[in-house]
């Protein structure tokens, strides 16, 4: 059974358990992951097995609505799960938190929909591209999509993609943004994934030469926005963990692998520094002072990271489960929180990284891919600290987003 202190408190005791098997056998797979690492890599996507044995662990389910079997699991434990992944392989935590999301999403949409993708098979996944890239066409009764949307990470082990369309209206300055459900068998997986870090997610673009969505598989972003979703009015999404806005629970999927990399980095540090000396004095790294205050003060960092995602998250579904809604302060904060976690965790692996020699450039040497994978985290548009820390400062002084950026917090 696992450690109780990693479980999210005030749980029921069968919610409680779960959670403890889920951290079990996270735990369990790590070293696994570890091992295919390189493969994933070289494949650039993740390992099927890897995908199967998820589906077996039921990381996937934490995130589904009890509906249709899934466990709905506190936000807390859903990303201490992912940390633990992304110590063994940061690209298979990727998919597990990216594509896992989903699941959440989904439960918000038309039961209707809910069927097309999960009525004959409740495991089946799928990916996403938000960005509003290609074109969306207003018809009788849907949109018909075109056009090509970029970076849909996992969409190689997924049945149903989401894409967003952006319509423009006339009572509106700002577009109508909707988030699409579409048949994987209507979209053409492009092989463009030809990156520096993170390659195993297999985040590759998708076309589409003509989709018709019809309305009931589309997500107008407004209702998610007001808590107004389809699956929240009909009861299919009906736990707390449903009420966490939309931004609050994918951004923590952007960024818990970054911190899951740096624990790994660190960890591989620690066991090399152990037993090695210097080719010039014979010393040993282990009783250098240097050496243990880096692995002291990244230590130190990486604990504050994971403390403040749990406290967050405990916070959240503690004013959710009261029937509290969240203030846009601390939905800003939120933000801002978890993208500096993935500062902190890029801070204490490179201080530790710039110490452990040149044998560490060796492609095919565990640090540096995980080095890779955090700098390859750092760039993505949620993580962009300067952005959420100017939107953090501006809601402390109560001033508050008038654009678009306001959906994003």
């Amino acid at each position: 059974m696992g450690n109780m202190k990693d479980i999210a408190p005030n749980q029921s005791a069968r919610q409680s358990e779960i959670t403890a098997k889920l951290i079990e056998r996270a735990k369990a797979l790590r070293p696994v992951l570890k091992e295919r690492a390189a493969g994933t890599e070289a494949l650039g996507m993740v390992d099927p097995r890897t995908v199967a044995d998820f589906q077996e662990a039921g990381f996937f389910r934490m995130f589904q609505s009890s509906y249709w079997g899934g466990y709905e699991s506190h936000p807390a434990d859903i990303f201490r799960v992912q940390e633990i992944l992304a110590q063994g392989c940061p690209s298979s935590a990727w998919i597990m938190g990216v594509v896992g999301v989903h699941n959440w999403q989904l439960a918000h949409f038309s039961k209707k929909a809910q069927e097309d993708v999960w009525g004959k098979d409740s495991t089946v996944l799928a990916s996403s591209s938000y960005a509003p890239t290609g074109k969306a066409e207003m018809q009788d009764g849907g949109l018909m999509l075109s056009g090509r949307w970029f970076y849909s990470s996992g969409v190689d082990h997924c049945d149903w993609v989401l894409l967003g369309a952006a319509i423009q209206t006339e009572d509106s300055p700002f577009p109508d943004y909707r988030t699409c459900l579409v048949p994987r068998s209507d979209v053409e997986i492009v092989e463009d994934w030809n990156v520096m870090g993170l390659k195993g997610t297999g985040s590759k673009s998708v076309q589409l030469k003509g989709a018709f969505v019809p309305d009931y598989r589309q997500l107008p972003i407004i209702a998610s926005q007001t808590f107004t979703t389809p699956g929240l009015q009909d009861g299919t999404a009906k736990a707390p963990l449903f009420l966490v806005p939309f931004p609050t629970i994918f951004g923590a999927c952007i960024t818990t692998p970054a911190l899951g990399a740096a624990q790994g980095l660190l960890d591989i540090f620690i066991e090399n520094t152990k037993n090695a000396t210097s080719l010039y004095t014979g010393a040993r790294w282990a009783e250098e002072q240097a050496t243990q205050i880096r692995i002291a003060e990244s230590a130190a960092e990486l604990r504050a990271a994971r403390l403040q995602m749990a406290a967050n998250f405990n916070q959240v579904i503690d004013a959710l489960s009261s029937g509290e809604e969240l203030s846009l302060e601390e939905r800003a904060r939120i933000r801002f929180d978890h993208t500096n976690l993935v500062e902190l965790a890029a801070r204490a692996a490179d201080r530790v990284f710039v110490a452990s020699g040149a044998r560490s450039l060796v492609t095919d040497q565990p640090i540096q891919r995980l080095f890779r994978d955090i700098q390859a985290a750092r760039v993505h548009a949620i993580n962009n600290r300067t952005k959420w820390a100017t939107v953090s400062g501006q809601a402390e002084l109560g001033i508050f987003p008038e654009d678009m950026l306001s959906m994003f917090i």
